[in-house]
């Protein structure tokens, strides 16, 4: 429904573009439909779509399909519940298991520590030149960094509990996650796609 609704938006915005600037010539509007809005719609279409929103889609997707896949996001949500409601049941845990936990748990301190050290020291690396956390290399990497740790915490989850065996079965946790968002591809290009269509039409840059 949310693609639909953009599609229809985007076919709306150009009709009315065209008859805008044909009724009214003097207004600050361009025609989508005119020879520049033409040439400007097929040449910027892939421009407007690389964009690092669409990096961060792809990367949260692979992120979350490796979390579920791998049963680490079980893990957390039951571990959570355990922490929060202690009258909850939780599944048990056998050695492995409790080990790839414990795993994990030092994975996530010692990326803890090197972010620290990246960012938090005089002169760290990540920092701006200004010596600013925002805008700066870490913010710009923050997401980037995010769902890089979260594929390693599943990954290794996953190999020591045993869970996961096999390297087919490893790509194969890396690449649910763009089936499940696939949808969610189509709104982002139809929705990026109005947005600098927008900003094409009314002149906003």
């Amino acid at each position: 429904m949310v693609a639909l609704g953009l599609a229809i938006a985007e076919v709306l915005l150009v009709l009315a573009s065209w008859l805008l600037t044909a009724a009214i010539p003097e207004a600050s509007m361009r025609s989508l439909l005119s020879s520049e809005g033409i040439r400007w719609f097929f040449g910027s279409f892939s421009d407007n779509l690389a964009t690092p929103v669409l990096v961060w889609l792809l990367l949260i997707s692979i992120a979350v399909g490796t979390l579920r896949s791998t049963g680490l996001l079980r893990v957390v949500t039951d571990l959570t519940r355990k922490l929060l409601w202690k009258k909850e049941p939780v599944k048990s845990f056998d050695f492995r298991q409790r080990f790839a936990v414990r795993l994990v748990v030092v994975e996530l301190i010692s990326i803890l520590v090197l972010v620290v050290l990246l960012t938090a020291v005089p002169h760290a690396v990540l920092l701006s030149v200004t010596g600013d956390l925002f805008p700066s290399s870490f913010s710009r990497s923050l997401i980037p960094l995010i769902c890089f740790s979260c594929c390693v915490f599943s990954i290794s989850y996953a190999m020591m509990s045993g869970r996961m065996k096999r390297l087919s079965e490893v790509l194969h946790s890396l690449t649910v996650g763009l089936t499940d968002a696939a949808p969610w591809f189509l709104v982002y290009i139809l929705g990026a796609q109005l947005y600098f269509s927008i900003r094409f039409v009314f002149m906003l840059g």
